[in-house]
Order: C-alpha cells, then structure tokens, then sequence
C-alpha cells in the first residue's frame, strides 16, 4: 500500500510540474510517464487517464485532510481553509480548472460541495424538485474560478468576504422581492 502511494504521488507531483509549464489540453499521459520516468502500464494501473489524476490530486492535496479536520465543509473555517489552498497553488488550480466535462474538478467540485449546501438549505427546501442547491453550487464553483482567473488573484480573506457580501446581498433582495413583488 506505502508504495502505491508513493508512485501515485510521484505522478502527481509531475503533473504538479508539467501544469505549471503548459496548459492541462498539451500534456498527454505519454508525457506524464517520459517526465515521471514511468511506463505508461503503471500510469494506467494507479490512473484511469489525467483527470483523474488531478481529482486525486485535489482529493489528496484538500478535500481528504479538511474532511479528516472538520468532518464536513459546512463551517466557514474548512471553506477558508480550501480557499486558501486554492490560492497557493493558482497556477495548478487555474489551469485545472479550464478543462470542462463530465470528468473535470468543476463537476467533482459541484457535486462535492452539492450534499453541504443541501444540508444548509435544510428540510424547508424540496431540494429534489427544485435544482436550488445545484444553482447554489453553481454560483460557488463560478465564484472560485472567476476569483482565480482573475490577475492579479485577491488575497483569500478578501475573497471569502466578498462571497460572503454577495451571497447575503443576494439572498437578502431576492427574498423580499419574492415576498414583495410590488415594491422596489
């Protein structure tokens, strides 16, 4: 088990490498094994192709670690923390997050952070027949990608407090618009 890790975590690292270089559409799972000095029978026995990688890159690096922390994303210290890791690594994390598509960290992502803002909606929002906790989520994901697509990237604290603005601007006007159509 020690060593499967260790040589996932070596093809990790030089993806790490290769994203910081080049964008994630050049980099070619052949390249992946030349720069990592391995065949390509031990990539695909760890990897089913590179965007697993990089969710298991994501998973390992943040996602496993603040789950083993706080057991769960609902608190503002565990999104701090994601966030800040986010920043960190831009570079990786701006270019991962380019790729689109049924397999890319925006859908991990999404359906990752989905469960947590279900359990903030509570009982009070019929998640099943109304895709609210997917457009919140939507609206989260598109927020962290804007922030780090952004030059230069705002420092994380600035970021959380923004989102946070928003999100309470947000809700705020759309509540009492709902429940006031008539005023402005």
């Amino acid at each position: 088990m020690a060593n499967n890790v260790l040589t996932k975590t070596a093809i990790a690292n030089c993806m790490k490498d290769l994203m910081n270089e080049q964008p994630f559409s050049k980099i070619s799972v052949s390249y992946i094994c030349r720069d990592c000095q391995i065949n390509r029978k031990t990539f695909y026995y760890h990897f089913s192709d590179k965007y697993e990688l990089v969710i298991w890159i994501f998973e390992t690096d943040i996602i496993n670690p603040i789950i083993e922390k706080y057991s769960t994303f609902d608190n503002f210290d565990a999104a701090g923390e994601l966030v800040e890791y986010l920043y960190e690594n831009k570079v990786f994390y701006r270019k991962a997050f380019e790729v689109t598509g049924p397999h890319s960290l925006r859908d991990y992502l999404s359906n990752a952070l989905k469960p947590t803002i279900e359990g903030f909606l509570g009982p009070e929002v019929n998640t099943e027949i109304l895709p609210i906790s997917a457009a919140f989520t939507d609206f989260i994901v598109s927020a962290l990608l804007r922030w780090l697509s952004h030059f230069p990237v705002a420092q994380p604290e600035d970021f959380m407090e923004q989102l946070i603005s928003a999100g309470t601007v947000l809700s705020i006007k759309l509540a009492s618009s709902l429940h006031f159509p008539d005023r402005k």
